[in-house]
């Protein structure tokens, strides 16, 4: 029966989960600032085809543009994925973190109620001393 508290595990486990949770936040902007961009990208195309019917010149420039376009998309949607793979990764991490908090708040837990049992059994066992020691003076 272990008495040592494990307090020091816990809080050690607590900064490891709150550490992950601080990276996922920041996958999770990441996430959102590569959707924006490519919401953005997406959104400024009628507005380049609307310009590029105009004229000659624009019409001939709307291919380059659209070929940059296109190889910007792909290039976000690359850095999409990848954050994704990150996200996966760090969410392992993350339940793995978590569990190990759980377990050392439950053997936190399972060691003081060991210790409340004792003490109770202890005290139980005092009053039992007592009242003896009254039946018998009172014999």
């Amino acid at each position: 029966m272990s008495t040592r508290s494990h307090a020091p595990l816990i809080r050690l486990a607590r900064f490891k989960v709150e550490e992950l949770q601080k990276q996922m936040a920041d996958i999770d902007r990441a996430r959102a600032a590569i959707a924006d961009q490519i919401e953005r990208l997406e959104a400024s195309v009628p507005g380049e085809q609307a310009a590029a019917s105009e004229s000659k010149e624009g019409y001939l420039a709307y291919g380059s543009y659209a070929r940059s376009v296109i190889q910007r998309k792909e290039n976000l949607r690359a850095s999409e994925r990848e954050v994704e793979t990150q996200a996966g990764e760090l969410r392992e991490r993350l339940e793995t973190a978590f569990g190990e908090l759980k377990k050392y708040e439950l053997l936190e837990e399972r060691r003081v109620a060991r210790i409340e049992d004792a003490v109770r059994a202890a005290e139980q066992a005092e009053m039992d001393e007592i009242a003896g020691r009254m039946r018998r003076a009172a014999h």
